[in-house]
C-alpha cells in the first residue's frame, strides 16, 4: 500500500526533525526508506519478472527456434508489467492492488458482526478482527485498548491547554522528538506512534455565500486559518513480540501486553504534560467514539443500525472511494515530502494545509517508527471526506494542486481505499 520515509539531514539525537526551532538551519528531507523486497530502486518483483523474461526467450531457443516468436510476445508482457508505471506505481504493484479490492469486495457481502458497537462498526468492517479491551488498573482507573490479535494500541487525546484566547493552527505543534522518544521506555518497545489530526472547516463547504454562517465566520477563519474542529489523537502500537521480556515482566499474556501499553501511554502524557499539553489517555467508550469521529461516521445511521435486529453494511469500497453512510473518503500515501523544519517549511503548516481543503472534513495521519541507523522512519497519509462524491472529486483536485504547489508527492491508493482509511484511524498506524 504505501512505504515509509526516514528523517534524513540535520536531526536532533533523537531521529527526528524540532518542529518547534527556529528560522536557522538547513531543515530536513524525509527520504524514501528502502524496504523489504527491494533491491536499491528496484523492486524484486520486478527483478523476477525481468529473469522470468529471460527465461522464456532462453527456454525457446535451445528448444524450437520457430517458438522465440510466441516466447517474444510473452516475454515483452511481461518486461512490460515489471517497468510500466501507473499512477506512480509499477504495474505488477497495481495489479496486486486491484486483485485485492476485488478480494476483499467478495468477503465483504455478508453481514457485520452482530454487537459491534454502532461507532465502532465502520472499522469492523473494513477490519473484522478488531476489537476493544477495556483495562482496569489501580483505584478502578479504566483505559481502552484496540488490537486485532497480533497487536495493542492505546490512544492519548492531545490538546493544547486552555488560553483566553484560541491558539493559531501552528502555536503549538507536538514535539515530533517526544513521539520518537515514546517507541522504548522501561524495556517497553513500541512499533509505532501514530498521530492523526481531525479537522472540519467553518465555514461548511456546503453553506451558500450568502449564508449568516458563512458571512460571520469566512472572514474570521481567513485570518486565522482556525477551522471549526480540531481534533488530535496520538496512538501507541505495540507488538508484544517485540518486547517479550517487558511484557512477561507485567504478567505474561494479554494482561502483560496490556499493561506494557499503557505504561508507555502514561509515560508519553507525562512528557506531553511537561511541554505544555494536555493529554488523556482514552477509555474504551471514548477510543470507539474517536474511531466513529475520525471515520466521519453519520451519527444518524448508527442510531438506526443499533437498532436493527441484523445489521446492514455501512461502508464499500470502490477504486477511488471508501463510502461509509453517506459520506464519501479519498486516501493518499505522502509518497515525497518537501524541506522541513528550521529555514524550510514549518511541519505544522503544511499538515494546515493539506487538511484545509473545502470538504467535509479532512484527516492527516503521521506514523513515527524506526529507521535505519537510529533515525526516525516516517509514513504518512491524508484522507479527505465529502457529502457526496461530486464533493469529493472537487476537494481531491484542490487538494492535488495544493499538494503540487508546496512539492508534496501525494499518490492516491487507488485499489486501496480500505487499507488507506485504517492507516488515518487512531489504531496505531499503517497495517
Amino acid at each position: 500500500m504505501s512505504g515509509t520515509v526516514t528523517v534524513r539531514g540535520a536531526r536532533r539525537a533523537s531521529g527526528a526533525p524540532d518542529p518547534r526551532a527556529g528560522a536557522s538551519g538547513p531543515g530536513v528531507v524525509p527520504r524514501p526508506q528502502p524496504r523489504t523486497g527491494r533491491l536499491g530502486p528496484v523492486r524484486l518483483q520486478q527483478l523476477v519478472l525481468v529473469e522470468a523474461a529471460a527465461a522464456v526467450l532462453l527456454l525457446a531457443y535451445v528448444t524450437e527456434p520457430w517458438l522465440l516468436v510466441p516466447a517474444a510476445v510473452v516475454a515483452a508482457a511481461l518486461v512490460l508489467v515489471a517497468v510500466v508505471r501507473r499512477r506512480h506505481r509499477p504495474a505488477l504493484e497495481w495489479l496486486l492492488a486491484a486483485w485485492g479490492l476485488a478480494r476483499r469486495r467478495r468477503s465483504a457481502t455478508g453481514s457485520p458482526a452482530a454487537g459491534v458497537d454502532p461507532g465502532f462498526a465502520p472499522a469492523v468492517e473494513c477490519d473484522p478482527s478488531l476489537r476493544t479491551y477495556r483495562w482496569t488498573g489501580r483505584g478502578g482507573r479504566e483505559a481502552g485498548l484496540v488490537g486485532d490479535g497480533t497487536f495493542l494500541s492505546a490512544v492519548l487525546l492531545v490538546q493544547s491547554r486552555d488560553r483566553p484566547l484560541r491558539p493559531g493552527r501552528t502555536a503549538r505543534p507536538l514535539p515530533l522528538d517526544l513521539l520518537y522518544g515514546a517507541l522504548e521506555v522501561d524495556g517497553i518497545r513500541l512499533e509505532s506512534v501514530q498521530v492523526v489530526q481531525h479537522t472540519q472547516p467553518a465555514p461548511a463547504p456546503h453553506l451558500p455565500g450568502e449564508a449568516l454562517a458563512a458571512r460571520s465566520y469566512g472572514p474570521l477563519q481567513a485570518g486565522s486559518g482556525a477551522p471549526a474542529v480540531r481534533l488530535t489523537w496520538v496512538a501507541l502500537k505495540l507488538d508484544p513480540q517485540l518486547c517479550a521480556e517487558a511484557v512477561r515482566a507485567r504478567g505474561g499474556g494479554l494482561a502483560g501486553a496490556q499493561r506494557a501499553v499503557v505504561r508507555a501511554a502514561d509515560q508519553l502524557a507525562a512528557r506531553l504534560a511537561a511541554a505544555g499539553f494536555e493529554a488523556t489517555l482514552l477509555t474504551e467508550a471514548e477510543l470507539m467514539s474517536a474511531v466513529e469521529t475520525a471515520s466521519c461516521a453519520n451519527p444518524r445511521a448508527g442510531e438506526r443500525a443499533g437498532r436493527a435486529d441484523v445489521p446492514a453494511r455501512r461502508t464499500r469500497e470502490t477504486a477511488r472511494t471508501w463510502r461509509c453512510d453517506d459520506r464519501w473518503h479519498t486516501t493518499y500515501w505522502v509518497a515525497r515530502w518537501p524541506r522541513l523544519g528550521p529555514g524550510a517549511t514549518p511541519a505544522p503548516n503544511l499538515v494546515a494545509l493539506l487538511t484545509s481543503m473545502p470538504a467535509l472534513a479532512s484527516t492527516f495521519s503521521l506514523t513515527v517508527g524506526r529507521g535505519p541507523g537510529g533515525g526516525a522512519a516516517l509514513t504518512g497519509h491524508v484522507r479527505i471526506t465529502g457529502r457526496s462524491d461530486g464533493e469529493l472529486t472537487a476537494a481531491r483536485r484542490q487538494l492535488e494542486r495544493a499538494a503540487r504547489g508546496v512539492k508534496v508527492g501525494l499518490v492516491r491508493l487507488d485499489h486501496e481505499q480500505v487499507p488507506g482509511a485504517l492507516a488515518t484511524l487512531p489504531l496505531g498506524g499503517t497495517r
